[in-house]
């Protein structure tokens, strides 16, 4: 039987509806495109940024807001070199016993530093500038001449000891000033510095919508789960074996920091002597081989990184305390025997 006009002209439109309904389906059922962007010229580490867009113009705005803000930070937070367009850190150490006014991000930094000294009890002292000099000398020296390497002189640690206390760190918020009370102190913020700027980023990066995951070396920072549900994945390291990882953390929100000396470190008469110092013995932290912590929650990356350091000084024992008394938080700790103690929430 013939079909008459309108029957098929329905048809045809039916027909038209399903193909495109399906082509729909389809559309919203592939995985927008990984993307990535990698920084190597901020905080002395690697800098990566993944994300799931279609929208590369969206994508390389964002990479470029990001960039400009670990630009930013790197030369504020810098405690080696002045520059003359900003005062940043070196500016304040420089000028220790003087009262300096410095940008927003200075003092919020140094206010989280002085809050974090409280909640580590000592372990993280954004103070210790002077003893870490010291370290960072020695470092600087076996590098140039690995047979002369040596450590530094012990009398010189004890006297720099005295210029470390947090108190004579003064924030004036009100004035936007601050005081190194002890012109022979100095602020070194290498434990936090990093997770604050990935914070900082986050910040910025979560305004264009997508998912995304910074790798700050060591410092990471997750905004939303990926396109499929799935968590991001991110490996943690093993110090026993370069080839292999001690776990992999899971993350769909959240900030996880790594602390260890095992990339970091100088060999004097066969022994290692990492980066992260202990300042309640001024030698370098050598309870375990490094710990993992993961803080849940959008802005946590600073916290991750200052409990991080604070935990591989102190060691499993005090570190899971520390990581207790912290809503939120959970730790990984690799021993120095290759055991592994986590908390139950870690989440591996």
């Amino acid at each position: 039987m013939k079909e008459n006009g309108s029957v098929i002209i329905k048809r045809l439109v039916c027909f038209a509806l399903i193909s495109a309904a399906v082509l729909s389906l389809t559309a919203c059922g592939r995985a927008p495109k990984k993307r990535t962007a990698v920084f190597y010229e901020y905080f002395d580490t690697v800098i990566t940024l993944t994300a799931f867009t279609d929208d590369e113009e969206l994508f390389n705005e964002a990479r470029d807001s990001a960039e400009a803000i670990f630009e930013n930070l790197h030369r504020l937070f810098d405690i080696y070199n002045e520059y003359k367009d900003c005062v940043n850190l070196a500016s304040v150490n420089s000028r220790a016993g003087e009262s300096v006014a410095v940008p927003h991000d200075i003092m919020e930094l140094l206010r989280l530093g002085k809050e974090y000294d409280a909640l580590t009890g000592g372990s993280v002292n954004i103070a210790m500038g002077a003893v870490l000099r010291l370290w960072h000398d020695a470092r600087e020296r076996s590098a140039l001449d690995p047979d002369g390497a040596a450590l530094p002189d012990d009398t010189a640690l004890k006297e720099a000891s005295l210029h470390c206390r947090i108190g004579d760190v003064v924030l004036d918020e009100k004035n936007g000033t601050v005081t190194l009370n002890d012109p022979e102190m100095s602020i070194d913020v290498g434990a936090i510095a990093k997770g604050y700027a990935a914070d900082r980023a986050a910040e910025a990066l979560s305004s264009y919508g997508f998912p995304f995951m910074l790798n700050c070396g060591g410092a990471v920072l997750v905004s939303g789960a990926k396109p499929d549900g799935s968590p991001w994945k991110a490996g943690i390291a093993d110090p026993q074996n370069e080839n292999e990882y001690a776990a992999v953390a899971e993350l769909d929100s959240g900030s996880l920091s790594t602390s260890g000396s095992y990339l970091r470190y100088f060999t004097v008469n066969g022994i290692e002597y990492g980066h992260i110092i202990d300042p309640a013995t001024l030698y370098p932290a050598d309870k375990t081989a490094s710990v993992s912590v993961c803080v849940k929650g959008a802005g946590n990356a600073c916290l991750a990184d200052a409990l991080s350091t604070a935990c591989f000084i102190l060691g499993a024992e005090e570190g899971m305390a520390l990581i207790n008394s912290v809503d939120g938080a959970e730790a990984l700790f690799e021993n120095a025997d290759g055991s592994i103690t986590a908390t139950n929430g870690f989440p591996r």
